[in-house]
């Protein structure tokens, strides 16, 4: 099968709040919560740089986060990327984007180990190859459970 774009998204972060949980007018079951996501590197004045994300996720997958995702639970998320778009109160049309999560899990922080991965590499605005394999390494790694044991 010939699929022309890919639309894939990783982040591993911490859930800034607990996640809600509501029922779309079709039955299925929606959870939402935010996930901040520190970058490797701080400011210049030594603070910390992080991105925060809106989190939509569906079905049984969304039943469980309304358990399970609470306020500072780490987690790792494969989803794609969504661009929405909402009307305001003022009338006018906004956009955000938004991460529709697949695959998550709880993850200790002991599970994100990058090994040989020098955070000056992690750094730069463009990656070699073998940065972007080692990264998936390193998911495989994570996400495989004999690995995990």
């Amino acid at each position: 099968m010939y699929v022309a774009d890919f639309n894939l998204v990783l982040v591993s972060g911490v859930a800034t709040r607990n996640a809600s949980l509501r029922q779309r007018r079709s039955g299925i079951a929606k959870a939402e919560f935010s996930l901040e996501v520190d970058r490797p590197f701080t400011r210049a004045s030594g603070a910390p740089v992080s991105d925060l994300f809106l989190v939509d996720v569906y079905g049984p997958l969304a039943e469980w986060c309304a358990e399970e995702v609470t306020e500072g639970t780490r987690l790792l998320l494969v989803g794609t990327l969504n661009k929405e778009s909402y009307v305001t109160r003022h009338e006018r049309r906004e956009h955000m984007i938004v991460i529709k999560c697949k695959y998550l899990r709880v993850v200790d922080s002991r599970e994100i180990d990058f090994g040989d991965l020098p955070l000056d590499e992690l750094r730069q605005d463009d990656w070699e190859d073998t940065i972007v394999c080692e990264y998936l390494a390193l998911l495989t790694d994570m996400v495989d459970p004999i690995n995990r044991r």
